[in-house]
């Protein structure tokens, strides 16, 4: 993923894939990033707007069971395409998803021009209607070999940077399976979000799942042979210790305040929207395709990004819970207004 900061003119001088800067929520934004990016970031919502939702609590230990997947993901060590990790984690998802019942898809296609093989999977929850609702995340860690500088070259696990959200959706399964709802959930892990470069290039060489899955809803869309997206929930680094949720500004206003309510509804406003920041990311293409998507993301000031020490020691069975609840909390005012359109 790649920020847009709101600091004017400050340039991105942080040597990585984004170039991150930190905002203040008062700034001007500009424009979005790149050339996968069609829309503008917008203004930071007024926080003192918060819709009155009901909390719904994930159920009690939910945390520390995803704390317990990222154990197991990091366990296979690197996940980029093509390693072993990589095979093991796609297998790990798989076969969690079918122990619950749920019919497992994948789609698997070598890209042409980087002659690199990836692999999207997810699975389905019937609702009492067709439309969807996303609930997603990426699966791939960041290739950490073969970069010109030396210093970008080392063994990375990423617990919070591939794991978390992974281990979040893999624990969310049965309790959504579990509960009634109006809009079919789809579950969908996006192979190669991670930019092959170092720097982050404008996506040039990243997205490649999430633009993939974008492209074929747009053309089965249009042959009848899918049902419509009508939101997605991006879910990308949520179990940090220290956990932060920026606020993301390429979302969907709209969606933005919908999580902001549920934070506060759910008693957990200090872990989210302290800063505002775009981050081009998975929810990009969908945005670009005229599909509402927010993302829940942990980048601005986050010491471990795209470091070694991006370790389940520097994870939270907590942090995990609290997302849980508001991802629960958010989903039927979701529902209501994507799904159902009532104002």
């Amino acid at each position: 993923m790649r920020t847009s900061s709101m600091l004017g003119f400050l340039a991105a001088g942080l040597a990585a894939c984004i170039g991150a800067a930190i905002a203040t929520r008062q700034a001007a934004t500009p424009p979005g990033a790149g050339a996968t990016n069609q829309h503008e970031a917008g203004r930071p919502i007024d926080q003192r707007a918060v819709l009155p939702l009901t909390p719904v609590r994930a159920p009690e230990g939910l945390g520390d069971r995803a704390l317990e997947h990222v154990r197991t993901l990091t366990e296979f060590g690197q996940r980029h395409p093509g390693t072993p990790g990589w095979t093991r984690q796609l297998e790990y998802i798989a076969n969690t998803l079918q122990a619950l019942g749920l019919t497992v898809q994948r789609d698997t296609w070598t890209d042409r021009k980087e002659r690199i093989t990836f692999t999207n999977v997810w699975t389905s929850i019937p609702g009492r209607r067709k439309e969807r609702i996303v609930l997603a995340c990426h699966h791939d860690t960041k290739c950490m070999q073969g970069h010109p500088d030396p210093a970008h070259n080392f063994h990375f696990v990423g617990a919070n940077d591939g794991g978390s959200a992974v281990a979040l959706l893999l624990e969310l399964a049965p309790v959504l399976r579990a509960t009634e709802r109006d809009a079919t959930i789809d579950l969908v892990f996006f192979d190669g979000e991670e930019s092959l470069d170092w720097a982050w290039n404008d996506a040039a060489r990243a997205l490649f799942g999430s633009k993939r899955f974008a492209t074929q809803h747009r053309e089965k869309l249009l042959l009848g042979e899918e049902a419509r997206i009508e939101a997605l929930i991006l879910l990308d680094m949520v179990g940090r210790t220290d956990l932060h949720i920026q606020e993301e500004l390429y979302s969907t206003s709209r969606l933005r305040t919908i999580l902001w309510s549920a934070a506060v509804a759910c008693g957990h406003r200090e872990l989210f929207f302290r800063t505002a920041e775009a981050a081009s990311d998975d929810h990009v293409p969908f945005l670009d395709r005229g599909i509402p998507a927010v993302d829940l993301i942990d980048l601005v000031g986050n010491p471990h990004w795209h470091k070694a020490t991006d370790t389940i020691d520097n994870m939270s069975g907590k942090s995990l819970h609290a997302v849980a609840d508001v991802v629960l909390t958010m989903l039927p005012e979701v529902e209501r207004a994507y799904v159902l359109r009532k104002e």
